[in-house]
């Protein structure tokens, strides 16, 4: 089954309202936010104004750093578990995994191995609250489709999962789709105009991808997560507001028809 959802970019001021906006013209079922919104924020302020928004808390995403030193790995653990705290009292269930600035193609086995060890802690310590993992493919140790799956493979817990944010270097994205369908939870959502992957930025609907097919692809791997609309201003190029209520607009579409049941 496949939810709505969007990366919070609004800025922090009068949070409740434009939270309460953002339900009113997107009709979105949840929220993403960055490091940069949910540290500072009053977490049980903040799950008021999602609760009277309608909304849930769809992902929060941290910054980790995995293979680059003990004392930057030892960091992203306790910054884990700082996350793990958040989630509980936000009744988030999914947290991004950047592995680090060392790139798949770069790392030493060392490397690999630290990546390995760290998000299998922080899977363990999560396991019993009910949290996932979701690794943002595109990033570090994870720039192709047989990198994430060893990355997967590596760790091999049952609450790590996979962000299928496209398109991957050199990858046509129903290659990736084919490959790391089966094990996404979570999806960044983007559409483009003149290349596929480009800086061109598009709505959901207007791109290259076909997006209601993609979808559906999707489905049929049992997919049961949200579509987060990523890139909300499409990289100053639109307002996000109009992104919005037109990529909201669009995924209650694609709910509406391609859902189970519906």
């Amino acid at each position: 089954m496949i939810r709505s959802a969007f990366c919070y970019g609004f800025g922090l001021d009068n949070l409740g309202d434009k939270l309460l906006r953002l339900q009113r013209e997107g009709h979105f079922d949840g929220v993403e936010f960055w490091h940069n919104v949910v540290w500072d924020v009053d977490k049980a302020r903040l799950k008021g104004y999602l609760d009277e928004a309608g909304l849930q808390c769809a992902q929060l995403c941290p910054y980790f750093e995995f293979t680059e030193g003990h004392a930057a790995w030892q960091h992203s653990i306790e910054l884990g578990r700082e996350y793990i705290a958040m989630s509980r009292a936000l009744g988030n269930s999914l947290i991004r995994v950047f592995t680090g600035h060392v790139r798949d193609r770069e790392a030493t086995p060392d490397q690999w191995q630290a990546a390995f060890n760290g998000l299998q802690t922080l899977c363990d310590e999560a396991y019993d609250h009910g949290i996932r993992f979701c690794l943002e493919i595109g990033h570090g140790l994870m720039f192709s489709s047989a990198s994430v799956v060893r990355l997967l493979e590596g760790v091999n817990r049952i609450n790590l999962g996979v962000n299928l944010q496209i398109c991957l270097p050199g990858e046509d994205p129903w290659y990736t789709l084919e490959q790391l369908g089966p094990h996404a939870i979570h999806m960044h959502a983007h559409n483009w105009v003149g290349r596929m992957g480009g800086t061109d930025i598009t709505w959901l609907d207007s791109g290259l991808l076909d997006y209601e097919e993609f979808l559906s692809k999707l489905l049929s791997y049992g997919y049961d997560g949200y579509i987060s609309v990523e890139h909300v201003d499409h990289i100053g190029k639109h307002d996000p507001w109009v992104t919005a209520s037109v990529d909201g607009r669009f995924l209650g579409e694609m709910k509406r028809k391609l859902n189970p049941g519906n």
